[in-house]
């Protein structure tokens, strides 16, 4: 094995038989000397100097292990910018040689691999390396890296959409976690909302509220408010889904101060919006309608055009909520005019207008507008969705009294949700 420089200089100071007190007198303090022997620290070129003359070492044997050092350091920093601009290939490319290198970074390097494996989709690199790096962790009884490996094997099966695994490995880490007292509250609160993510996606609605609130009180007291924000977001999302309007608007409020207080504009604006639809399922049709129009202009300013178009929609739902059928087609229509023929947001937007000519008994227009949400919502994978659309044109068919066809489509219906479930990890 290589050893660092600061192995080197330990064992060089311990073949001369001198303390680290004796070394770092007259140079610096035996604090510094022990953090360099641990490689904690960088000694100077100056100081290099200085150990070497004690050492009686040449300064070339310490110069070519400084040079590879700082080689290291700054093929490091090249990676995590590449992370932070997303070009994830070529930061796999830098960080596959560093994880090569014996460093004392060594496990941050492989942790920052597995993360930019999971980002660029190459989940089996992702899932083999944190497994073998799971095996070295077993072996040194590391409870609070275990979790964190457990927690990042998690994010990779979320990403692969492998949901009864992730909550597995996501199960795995709370069990490590009641035996480390050492994990830090910003990894515990990471690892509780990833986990209540997994249980909402699975069904498991309330049992994610409970760990969205453990997840906010991990968080609270540290720095990380955008966190915070998100989990306040997922949790009012949560709320909404067991039909808790009111709850979720409250929640919803407090995600949005956390939004303005980090000085986050574009999270802001998304809960914005989710507070306007909180206030449409409240029957707050004018509140909601005035909080969709500052969101569009906002969303404008941005340039963020798709979720204009996701607003006009929406604007177009609490009209058809009050049956002013006019207007909710006219902000569908306008919506449609900004999203491409195949953006998934039309589907959405189809299956309103499907829903609001089934009610205007224009059965011909129901169809076409159902048939073609439920062909995007498939395209997507969106499967609950679909479910739904073939509900309406069953009972579209049933209303025209074509009853082949609305057996045809109860059968794709029932094919449908039994997919849905499969994909979940859930089978009938």
């Amino acid at each position: 094995m290589n050893k660092t420089l600061g192995q080197k200089i330990r064992e060089w100071r311990m073949r001369k038989g001198i303390t680290q007190t004796e070394l770092a007198e007259g140079l610096v303090t035996p604090s510094m000397i022990s953090q360099i022997e641990s490689d904690k620290a960088n000694p100077s070129f100056k100081l290099l100097e200085g150990i070497s003359r004690k050492l009686d070492v040449p300064i070339d044997q310490f110069l070519m292990d400084m040079q590879d050092k700082l080689e290291h350091d700054t093929r490091h920093k090249l990676a995590k910018s590449l992370i932070s601009a997303k070009q994830f290939e070529k930061a796999i490319q830098v960080l596959e040689g560093l994880a090569d290198e014996t460093a004392v970074d060594r496990n941050e390097v492989r942790k920052e691999l597995a993360s930019a494996y999971i980002y660029a989709k190459q989940f089996d690199n992702a899932t083999r390396l944190l497994e073998s790096m799971l095996e070295e962790v077993a072996l040194d009884k590391d409870r609070s890296h275990a979790v964190e490996l457990l927690r990042w094997l998690g994010r990779a099966k979320m990403e692969q959409h492998d949901y009864v695994m992730a909550k597995h490995y996501f199960q795995q880490a709370m069990k490590e976690l009641a035996k480390s007292e050492t994990l830090d509250n910003g990894s515990r609160g990471s690892l509780y909302h990833n986990f209540a993510a997994t249980l909402a996606y699975l069904g498991e609605v309330q049992e994610a509220i409970e760990i969205y609130k453990k997840a906010i009180t991990a968080l609270q007291g540290t720095p990380n408010l955008l966190q915070m924000g998100r989990t306040y977001t997922a949790l009012a999302t949560a709320y909404y889904h067991m039909n808790e309007y009111t709850q979720a608007a409250e929640t919803t409020r407090t995600a949005i101060t956390m939004f303005r207080s980090v000085n986050n504009r574009f999270d802001e604006v998304v809960a914005k919006k989710n507070y306007g639809i909180l206030q449409y399922e409240l029957e707050n049709y004018e509140e909601a309608i005035a909080q969709f129009e500052d969101c569009a202009e906002e969303f404008k300013a941005m340039g963020e055009m798709d979720l204009v178009a996701n607003v006009y929609g929406e604007i177009g739902t609490v009209y058809f909520r009050q049956k002013n059928y006019q207007e909710a087609e006219k902000w569908c229509f306008r919506a449609l005019e900004l999203l491409g023929k195949e953006h998934r947001e039309r589907a959405f937007i189809y299956r309103t207008m499907g829903v609001m000519y089934q009610e205007l008994q224009n059965f011909e227009r129901a169809l076409e507008y159902m048939l073609s949400s439920v062909a995007l919502f498939e395209k997507y994978g969106l499967h609950v969705e679909a479910s739904k659309c073939y509900s309406h044109i069953v009972s579209i068919y049933e209303a025209r009294g074509e009853l082949d066809k609305a057996s045809e489509y109860m059968q794709r219906m029932t094919s449908t949700m039994r997919e849905g479930l499969r994909v979940r990890g859930l089978y009938l």
